[in-house]
């Protein structure tokens, strides 16, 4: 009796298992050549993403730093214009001040500086005062002492509340990570130096005014404040 060969489901996977494979693996190459796709895009899209963060965070460094600059100009313009203010309100009382210094000798000692000489003319003032209220003098003479104290008190309180220059500084600015300061934005970053501006200003009023209420010039700057301070130690 004959063995007749049927057509199974069995025999037919083995006869096509080769070509099972060859598809699998075919399958597979599209999959892992779609992964390296995708790969790629993310990759792509970072960079993209950095580069735009980079262009992003050096537009808002320029502009930080212009806006500080803007702040800083706008600080020492400000302060400038208070003194300036004052010298033009309370000229009789400078001019006071500095016919005091002309005394030789006594003049320096007594009137070391602008903020003394109001003080002692205004203690001179108040005892001037004193006298004439006990001596029952004119009444006149004592309301033009009280309105001299009174003006002689304002202009010691807004003396004392002017700026000091010294303490003027642009706020310093953090640079943003990854960004790399090239010579454009360095100069762009300190284009805008009034160190020497306010130091001279300090100097001049300094020579004005004597004292301190105008601040300090800066280290390194030759000023006649430091030179002064220097000779007398």
């Amino acid at each position: 009796m004959a063995i007749q060969i049927t057509n199974d489901p069995i025999n037919q996977f083995l006869d096509n298992l080769p070509r099972y494979a060859l598809e699998m693996r075919r399958q597979d190459s599209q999959a892992a050549q779609f992964d390296r796709q995708m790969d790629l895009r993310e990759q792509a899209a970072a960079n993209q993403q950095t580069l735009f963060d980079l262009t992003r965070n050096r537009q808002k460094f320029t502009s930080d730093v212009f806006k500080e600059q803007y702040k800083y100009q706008q600080d020492y313009r400000n302060a400038s214009n208070e003194w300036n203010t004052y010298k033009k309100k309370y000229d009789s009382e400078l001019e006071g001040y500095k016919e005091s210094k002309k005394v030789p000798i006594i003049g320096e000692l007594m009137t070391p500086d602008y903020l003394v000489s109001l003080e002692r003319s205004k203690a001179a003032e108040e005892a001037n005062l004193k006298s004439a209220e006990f001596w029952g003098k004119d009444r006149g003479a004592a309301v033009r002492t009280r309105t001299r104290i009174d003006k002689l008190s304002k202009a010691i309180n807004d003396y004392k509340a002017l700026p000091d220059l010294s303490t003027i500084r642009p706020r310093e600015l953090s640079l943003p990570k990854g960004l790399e300061l090239d010579r454009t934005l360095y100069g762009f970053a300190t284009q805008s130096n009034l160190q020497k501006s306010i130091d001279d200003e300090i100097n001049s009023l300094y020579d004005l005014f004597g004292g301190t209420q105008m601040g300090r010039a800066s280290e390194g700057y030759l000023s006649i404040q430091q030179a002064e301070i220097g000779s007398s130690r």
